[in-house]
């Protein structure tokens, strides 16, 4: 009879699980060990669980499938909490395999190896679902469900633990199998028709004198791509973005007008709009609203359930269903009607302010062209992934994405030290595809030590380190508010000599041009290649553009 490991692992196998990450432990080597004979599953070693757990989120992303972590009991479980977060802000389909003491031992303050009051109760402010295994449930079934609630409706994280002694017991498989959509825990967002109130929608949107598209991660996550873009088509109306939606329009289109937070999006092209269409997107304060976004009372708001409507922007037409069912409803009510008249020319001097805006600060900044050394290299299905880093806020403004996913960000939580195994994850979904990894030298030194799961698992890809010698926002930011900083400086490591260690190659560039010929060595060499930015970014440019 087989254990309750290898039904997990059989239930992943089923789910078309080819990549897992984690790191193996006292508590999880019956688990290991059933993975040992899944010649269909790699696994990926890591050498930490928050990091691995990045790797998976990524890899979610990127792949539009699950992204499994398998962590330890009690301190291992806890290094994937603030992962765990980002995934559960970014929306990303990740399952947290962890284990738990002896499942009798549980509650009883034993003083166990490694055991943690109420550990289960750590996750569940951040993941959709938290599912504990105890004595007589179905591993099988359970496995198969957390995969399942991670996917469905609004994707996101789950955590399915399991105690160390039943990961070897014998399984429950012989118990008889549930149906296949019956689910143990509540699914969010599962609407099995349209909303009643779609058709007032439409009319809104045909009576409006200017209507504007905003979208985000959810718009993303449902690959909702081709319906926003005959949409805007459709109504002729600029689509605007939070971070993680750059790209949902390719944003060299016409009505493609990139991050909802731009000074032009937020003074000039949202004012002038009467009717918003939000279509898989929070709305969160944290995306554009404390930027100073103010939509317009015409709000529609179509989402997957109401957690956020309403929260930030009244909104007097909710659409709550499958966002992908009303989006394709949207497009068939305006399918063959595109639009012609005045619209076309207003949306059209805003291209042209846009077009216009970018050849003067091509001019002014050297920000700018280093990205546009970065974009002249990648192709256009490329992904940048950054981090809560100078240039990576730049990235966010000015950064060219011409698909979803084309730029990868840790904007669920804007924690430090994602990207750059965030790019291990997008890397191993896309090994065809060319991924960047772009990082400050703070953030990188949370996850500095993954360089050596590249080299173990001949993962390759250009990380950009770019390094001015400290917490370089932080250290704008006190200077605006008090004028002084503090202990905003660091001090680092020769980052050449530091990978060199590692085995992998370095660069140390200054200059945009520099940059370019360092990643186009990078990018055609195939191998894993640290290149060492060393500049100094004065601010962000959150406060001008």
């Amino acid at each position: 009879m087989p254990s309750r490991a290898e039904e997990i692992v059989r239930a992943l196998r089923e789910a078309g699980v080819q990549t897992v990450f984690g790191i193996p432990s006292v508590h999880n080597i019956a688990l290991y060990e059933a993975l040992r004979h899944a010649r269909s599953i790699r696994h990926i070693v890591c050498r930490h669980e928050a990091a691995a757990t990045h790797m998976a989120d990524g890899y979610a992303r990127a792949s539009g499938t699950v992204g499994i972590i398998i962590s330890s009991t009690g301190p291992g479980a806890g290094l994937t909490l603030s992962a765990l977060q980002e995934a559960w802000g970014s929306c990303s389909p990740v399952v947290m395999i962890t284990t738990n003491i002896d499942a009798a031992k549980i509650g009883k303050g034993l003083g166990a190896l490694h055991e943690l009051e109420e550990q289960t109760a750590l996750f569940r402010t951040v993941t959709k679902a938290t599912i504990a295994v105890r004595d007589g449930d179905d591993c099988y079934r359970l496995a198969k469900s957390a995969i399942a609630t991670a996917l469905r409706g609004r994707p996101g994280p789950v955590c399915l633990e399991v105690p160390t002694d039943l990961l070897a017991a014998d399984s429950f498989s012989h118990l008889p199998r549930a149906e296949e959509n019956e689910l143990p825990f509540p699914v969010w967002g599962e609407t099995p028709s349209l909303p009643p109130r779609i058709d007032e929608a439409v009319a809104m949107l045909r009576r409006a004198r200017q209507p504007l598209i905003i979208a985000g991660t959810d718009a993303v996550r449902a690959r909702l791509g081709p319906e926003i873009t005959a949409l805007a088509e459709a109504l002729c109306a600029p689509v605007i973005t939070s971070t993680p939606g750059k790209g949902i329009v390719a944003e060299d289109h016409p009505l493609a007008f990139g991050n909802a937070a731009r000074r032009l999006v937020v003074k000039e092209i949202v004012p002038a709009c009467d009717v918003a269409l939000a279509i898989g997107t929070r709305l969160r304060e944290v995306d554009a609203k404390r930027r100073g976004l103010v939509l317009p009372e015409q709000l529609i708001h179509v989402d997957w359930d109401e957690r956020w409507v309403g929260r930030n922007f009244p909104t007097p037409l909710p659409l709550i269903g499958d966002i992908r069912l009303i989006a394709q409803e949207l497009c068939r009510h305006f399918a063959g009607e595109p639009y012609s008249g005045p619209r076309q020319e207003r949306v059209a001097a805003w291209r042209h302010q846009a077009e216009a805006e970018m050849r003067a600060l091509r001019q002014e900044l050297v920000e700018i062209r280093y990205l546009e050394a970065i974009r002249h290299l990648l192709p256009r299905d490329s992904a940048l992934v950054i981090d809560n880093t100078q240039l990576g806020y730049w990235a966010e403004y000015f950064y060219p994405s011409y698909q979803p996913h084309g730029l990868v960000a840790a904007k669920g939580s804007a924690l430090l030290g994602f990207s750059f195994p965030g790019a291990i994850g997008v890397k191993l979904a896309w090994p065809e595809k060319a991924v960047v990894g772009l990082i400050g030298d703070g953030g990188f030194l949370y996850t500095a030590q993954e360089l050596a799961t590249c080299v173990r698992h001949g993962i390759g890809f250009p990380l950009i380190v770019v390094n001015d010698n400290a917490y370089g926002v932080i250290g704008y930011l006190q200077r605006t508010a008090y004028q002084a900083e503090y202990e905003a400086r660091l001090t680092n490591p020769d980052f050449v000599a530091f990978a060199g260690s590692f085995g992998v190659a370095a660069t140390r560039v200054r200059s945009p041009e520099e940059l370019e010929q360092a990643l186009g060595h990078a990018l055609q060499s195939g191998q894993m290649h640290l290149i060492e930015l060393q500049v100094e970014i004065a601010a962000p440019p959150f406060g001008r553009y």
